[in-house]
């Protein structure tokens, strides 16, 4: 897998997580509010841990 590869998966997974993100008020009736606040935070966290990788899979190596 080449760098570029790997980007495009990162934001994709990180376009499926937002998407989720939107779509969870929408569950509040079946889930409930515990649930929504626990996934919402876990959804949040990966998106943050993504985007990390991300930073560091850009960064210039270092000589």
């Amino acid at each position: 897998m080449t760098l570029e590869e790997g980007l495009e998966l990162i934001t994709n997974y990180k376009k499926g997580l937002e998407k989720f993100l939107e779509t969870l008020p929408e569950q509040s009736v079946q889930l409930g509010s515990e649930m929504i606040q626990t996934l919402t935070l876990n959804s949040k966290n990966q998106i943050a841990n993504l985007e990390a990788i991300e930073k560091s899979l850009k960064r210039p190596p270092k000589s």
